[in-house]
């Protein structure tokens, strides 16, 4: 069976013990199908990763060489985006016990690139835990503007992330959460290793999770807005299957990051979003996460030549999000990732990234809407000074930048029985 049919099929068996559930428990399950229809247009007037053409991903402009994708323009058409799933609803007696189930189209992994099921939300909460994946408590949701294009900005916090959380207050106006949770989980990244600058000389290395990441928020609600406070850390390790006595690359490192966020309201038609991360090591919990770990030369070590460090970084996001009319609004967003990359980095390294946006939304009637947009984004790679003993030259950075128009069609639903 088609792998992609194999997701279809567990959705609808999933479905049906649903139904059967709710005719037969003395606690009813409630249960809604949800889902979105996305539909996407994009002329890209340069080019950029033909397997992400349909969303605006400052790390896809250059290829793994350092070179443009292409540069006489395209154009793209998509569904990739769309979505489907159900939530249920029961009641205990310590709280409602509540699911949520999504599988979008943008494949990932061996099927990068394709219009393909991936799993978008598995969880489950309950008396205040969650178990599954779903946004992980590093991230702030509230601050994720509404834009046309799908992706977003490349600088603020959004993983969908495995993890088991609990939610130690939890009212109105504070909430405290804390989380374990997948220290590697990035369903955009590739293995690890495929970000060592130097993997070419560094083949043999594993990267291996010892422990998971540890994750913690608090916010608090404001009558015209919110503030919150993020934090993770993370054990990063990796281990040479090659080593010998006159050459080890295995090492370790911590990773952790810093998320500030919030919105305010100044007027009931305006609302202004932004967020600032700093850290190192934790890139992956960025929306367009880069490497984590860079190389950084040690010739006065025969044993280790070069060592494995979690890269520094600080990231910035701004939006505003206006209403123009009754239907119609207008989403301004901007981001940029600055890498502080060593200077033993190759120059296919990615080093900094902006991202913007200009559109415009109309929503003629409810669930449906239509989008036009503006878009560009550029990408720096990093100055690599040059290796002699690994016989690798010194080399410039290339710098790439992309205008893009997209428009799109949604149309969201629900049907609760």
């Amino acid at each position: 069976m088609n792998y992609s049919f194999k997701h279809a099929f567990l959705l609808v068996i999933c479905a049906l013990s649903l139904f059967s559930a709710k005719a037969q428990n003395k606690n009813p399950i409630d249960i809604e199908f949800t889902g979105m229809f996305w539909l996407i247009t994009t002329y890209n007037f340069q080019s950029s990763d033909p397997n992400w053409a349909e969303m605006l991903r400052p790390t896809r402009i250059l290829d793994d060489q350092g070179r443009p994708f292409a540069d006489n323009g395209s154009f793209g058409i998509s569904v990739r985006p769309s979505r489907v799933g159900f939530n249920t609803r029961q009641s205990t007696s310590k709280g409602d016990l509540v699911t949520r189930f999504e599988l979008d189209l943008v494949g990932g992994g061996s099927n990068v690139g394709e219009t393909f099921f991936r799993v978008f939300n598995a969880y489950a909460e309950w008396n205040r835990w969650t178990f599954g994946k779903r946004n992980s408590v590093f991230m702030d949701g509230s601050v994720v503007p509404n834009t046309v294009e799908f992706f977003g900005p490349n600088g603020m916090v959004l993983l969908r992330n495995i993890q088991i959380s609990y939610k130690l207050i939890d009212s109105p106006k504070n909430q405290v959460q804390i989380g374990i949770e997948n220290p590697s989980a990035s369903s955009d990244l590739g293995p690890f290793r495929e970000d060592f600058t130097f993997r070419e000389k560094l083949s043999d290395i594993v990267f291996t999770n010892k422990l998971p990441a540890f994750t913690f928020h608090y916010r608090r609600n404001f009558e015209k807005g919110h503030l919150q406070a993020s934090w993770v850390s993370k054990y990063i390790s990796w281990y040479d299957r090659g080593r010998t006595p006159d050459a080890d690359f295995s090492g370790d490192a911590w990773g952790h990051g810093t998320n500030i966020s919030g919105s305010i309201n100044p007027t009931r038609n305006i609302r202004l979003l932004g967020s600032f991360v700093t850290g190192r090591g934790i890139q992956n919990f960025l929306n367009d996460g880069t490497a984590d770990v860079g190389v950084r030369a040690n010739p006065a070590n025969l044993v280790t030549p070069v060592n494995g460090a979690p890269i520094p970084f600080y990231s910035v996001m701004a939006a505003s999000e206006i209403r123009l009319t009754e239907t119609l609004s207008s989403t301004v967003a901007f981001s940029r990732v600055v890498n502080d990359t060593f200077d033993s980095q190759l120059s296919t390294s990615f080093q900094s990234g902006s991202y913007l946006t200009v559109g415009l939304i109309h929503k003629p009637l409810p669930g449906i809407s239509f989008g036009l947009e503006y878009q560009y984004a550029n990408r720096q790679n990093a100055n690599f000074v040059g290796a002699p003993d690994l016989e690798l030259p010194a080399a410039q950075g290339n710098f790439f930048a992309i205008n893009k128009i997209q428009a799109n069609f949604v149309y969201r639903f629900s049907k609760t029985n």
